[in-house]
C-alpha cells in the first residue's frame, strides 16, 4: 500500500466532507426513524467482542470461492446504480477498483452500457435486476446480463411497492411484488446462479430455496423498502438456521470495517457486501479509493482472523464473539 493511500475512517471522512461539498443530500430527515434499521445493525454489531486465542498461531487464509469465481476475500459490493453526483464512467472506475482488489462487484438499475463497461474491467459482475411490473423488462434484463458474461443475476424483492425516497415512497408504478410462479419460472430459465436480495426472513429463505435460488442477501436495503424492518445482523441468524448450505447465505447493510466481516461470518455469513462505504471511497479517491478500502477491509479481517485463531473461513464460528448489552449512546 503506497504511503499517500488514506485509512479506512479517512476514506469515509474525505467522501462525505466532498459529497457535502456538492451538496449531496445523504442524511435522513431531522427526527426521523428512517434509520432505526441501519443505526439498530450499527449498535447490534458494536455490542460483539471477539475472544483472542493468541496461543498456538495460525497462518490465515482469507479466499473465498462464488460463482465459480475465487476473491481474495469474502468481501463484494453490493448492488449498486450510477447516482447523479458520479461522473459518467463511475461504474467502470468502481468496477475497475473492485477488480484490482480481487473482488465481486453487483449492479442495480442501469443500462447494458454501464453493465458492460464494469464486466470489461475483468471484476466478475452480477446484476440484480429490480421488480419491475413490466414482466417482459425483468427477462430482458436477466437475458442481457447472461448474455454479456454476468457470473449470476438477481432479484432485490424488498422493492415490492416502490421505494422510499426520503420519507416518500416513489416508483410505484415501476416497481412491483412479483408472483411466486413468476420468480420460479424467471430462475428456472437462466443458466446462471440466481440471488434473492431483500432476505429478512427464515420463511422467506425456505421459500428461496424451494424457487431454486442459488444465493440470498439478508438486507434491507439501507432503509429504501419500508421502516423498521429487522437489522440484517439479527435475522442472519435465523436465516442461516432455517437453510444450512441449501443455498449461500450473503449479508449487506451497515458493515464498514473488516471487523464487521468477521462478525457476519462468525454468525452464518459467506460473504458481507458494502455499498454506501464503497460510494464514500469512491467519492474521496476515485477507483483507488475503491481498491484502497476493499484491501483495507480484508486486510484487517485477516489480521483479527489470526488473533481469534482462524486459520481459514470454515473455522470462523458463534464462539469466538462475546456478546454484550447493547450500548446505549
Amino acid at each position: 500500500m503506497s504511503e499517500e493511500s488514506l485509512t479506512v475512517s479517512q476514506l469515509y471522512a474525505k467522501g462525505k466532507e466532498k459529497l457535502d461539498k456538492m451538496g449531496v443530500d445523504r442524511w435522513f430527515p431531522p427526527d426521523s426513524n428512517l434509520a432505526a434499521s441501519v443505526q439498530t445493525n450499527r449498535r447490534y454489531l458494536d455490542s460483539l467482542f471477539f475472544e483472542p486465542r493468541f496461543f498456538d498461531p495460525v497462518e490465515v487464509d482469507t479466499n473465498f470461492a462464488i460463482f465459480s469465481r475465487k476473491l481474495k476475500a469474502p468481501v463484494f459490493c453490493s448492488a449498486i446504480s450510477k447516482l447523479p453526483w458520479m461522473p459518467e464512467s463511475a461504474i467502470a472506475d468502481i468496477a475497475q477498483g473492485m477488480s484490482n482488489a480481487g473482488s465481486l462487484i453487483m449492479l442495480g438499475i442501469g443500462g447494458s452500457k454501464e453493465l458492460q463497461s464494469a464486466i470489461d474491467t475483468g471484476a466478475p459482475v452480477v446484476k440484480i435486476v429490480k421488480p419491475y411490473r413490466n414482466t417482459e423488462l425483468i427477462y430482458k434484463k436477466a437475458r442481457d446480463a447472461e448474455s454479456r458474461g454476468c457470473v449470476a443475476i438477481g432479484m432485490d424483492i424488498d422493492h415490492f411497492y416502490g421505494v422510499l425516497a426520503g420519507d416518500k415512497v416513489g416508483r410505484t408504478e415501476l416497481f412491483g411484488p412479483q408472483p411466486t410462479n413468476e420468480l420460479r419460472q424467471l430462475i428456472s430459465q437462466t443458466k446462471l446462479p440466481f440471488i434473492i436480495k431483500g432476505v429478512l426472513s427464515g420463511r422467506d429463505a425456505e421459500k428461496a430455496v424451494q424457487l431454486g435460488a442459488s444465493a440470498v442477501v439478508v438486507s434491507n436495503h439501507g432503509r429504501a423498502s419500508f421502516d423498521f424492518m429487522v437489522p440484517s445482523m439479527i435475522a442472519l441468524p435465523r436465516i442461516v438456521e432455517s437453510v444450512g448450505d441449501k443455498l449461500t447465505v450473503l449479508i449487506d447493510t451497515g458493515f464498514n470495517t473488516g471487523n464487521d466481516v468477521l462478525k457476519a461470518l462468525a454468525f452464518g455469513a459467506k460473504a458481507v457486501g458494502f455499498a454506501s462505504s464503497i460510494l464514500l471511497a469512491f467519492a474521496a479517491d476515485g477507483s483507488r479509493g475503491v481498491e484502497s478500502l476493499i484491501n483495507q477491509i480484508s486486510a484487517e479481517l485477516h489480521r483479527t482472523m489470526a488473533a481469534t485463531g482462524c486459520a481459514t473461513l470454515s473455522a470462523i464460528n458463534r464462539s469466538m464473539v462475546i456478546e454484550t448489552p447493547l450500548m446505549k449512546e
